[in-house]
């Protein structure tokens, strides 16, 4: 009985850790946008969604400022990728 049940989380683990390893392209390309939009110290990205949507958590004052950026690196990439659609980062503020 153990056994089978060590034997189910082995397997369970093994699958959701090969499903959660891999990235798509466009979160690939958000996370480059967020590495060149860093400066702000209170904006801290809180996940990459599969479609490269960039969600953040951070202080309003600060929020305007990394969007622009984001918006900037967005149609740097576009450039090279006209195709490219780029979802609007979300920033959640942090509770006071």
């Amino acid at each position: 009985m153990i056994r089978q049940g060590l034997a189910v989380l082995g397997f369970l683990a093994a699958t959701v850790g090969c499903t959660t390893g891999a990235q798509t392209f466009e979160q690939d390309l958000a996370y480059q946008r967020s590495r060149k939009c860093s400066q702000w110290p209170t904006i801290v990205v809180q996940r990459i969604e599969t479609d490269g949507r960039v969600v953040a958590i951070g202080r309003e004052h600060e929020q305007y400022q990394w969007m622009a950026c984001m918006a900037e690196q967005g149609r740097e990439q576009q450039k090279s990728k006209p195709d490219l659609v780029v979802p609007a980062p979300v920033v959640n503020p942090i509770p006071r």
